[in-house]
C-alpha cells in the first residue's frame, strides 16, 4: 500500500513514516498542502494521511480541491483540534 503522509512537523513526519514503514507500508512525505496536491495529481497513492494545519494550503482546502478535481483517494486527517465544528469541516471536505 502506497501512503502519502502530509505533515509539516519534521519529527512527527519521521515518527509516522518510521512506524508505517515498519508495518511494510510504502510512505512518501509532503511538507505542505501545495506539494501534496501536486503529488496527488501526478502519482498513485492508496491513502492520504494529512495534518489539518499545513503551510501554503491547509488540509481542509486540499481535501476540498482533491474532491472537486475528482480525486477519490481515501483521506484521513490528523489534528489536535477537537471541536465539533472542526470535525464537521473535515468530514464535509471529503475526509473520512
Amino acid at each position: 500500500m502506497q501512503i502519502l503522509l502530509v505533515e509539516d512537523d519534521t519529527r512527527l513526519a519521521e515518527s509516522f513514516s518510521e512506524a508505517l514503514s515498519a508495518q511494510r507500508y510504502a510512505v512518501d512525505v509532503a511538507r505542505d498542502g501545495e506539494s501534496a496536491g501536486d503529488r496527488l495529481l501526478t502519482l498513485s497513492y492508496d491513502l492520504v494521511l494529512m495534518d489539518v494545519a499545513l503551510p501554503k494550503l491547509d488540509g481542509i482546502q486540499l481535501c476540498q480541491r482533491l474532491r472537486r478535481d475528482g480525486v477519490l483517494i481515501p483521506v484521513l486527517m490528523l489534528t489536535a483540534r477537537d471541536t465539533s465544528t472542526d470535525k464537521v469541516l473535515g468530514l464535509d471536505s471529503g475526509a473520512g
